[in-house]
């Protein structure tokens, strides 16, 4: 399963990254701080699963959603949040997201999540 990580923290993304290390069926990792580089490395490597913060700069993460809606690949996208985002910012973005976690708290989830997403019932 390839993923791309998208966060505007490179902490975050680091910390991800070596949470997925250890998860199996995982292969090529991918990380982006910026849309830019988030829209290049999903055109480049067309991701299963995108790990996406839904409060990027400029809305940013809206248009990362519409790209990966239009592209018609079956990219499931794990929308990264904090318990103090705006609720109705949240409800907006969370059209095209698979799971809503919180980034700080809800990292024990993933290996789980993915699971779930690699072997499906």
């Amino acid at each position: 399963m390839k993923v791309l990580i998208v966060d505007s923290s490179a902490q975050i993304i680091q910390r991800l990254e070596f949470l997925l290390a250890e998860t199996d069926g995982i292969g090529k990792v991918s990380g982006a701080v910026t849309y830019k580089e988030a829209s290049m490395h999903f055109k480049q490597t067309k991701p299963d699963l995108v790990l996406l913060d839904l409060h990027l700069p400029e809305n940013d993460s809206f248009k990362l959603l519409s790209e990966i809606k239009v592209s018609k690949l079956k990219t499931q996208v794990i929308g990264l949040s904090t318990r103090n985002a705006n609720p109705s910012q949240t409800e907006e973005i969370s059209e095209g997201i698979s799971f809503m976690l919180d980034k700080y708290y809800d990292f024990e989830q993933i290996p789980g999540i993915i699971q779930k997403i690699v072997t499906p019932k």
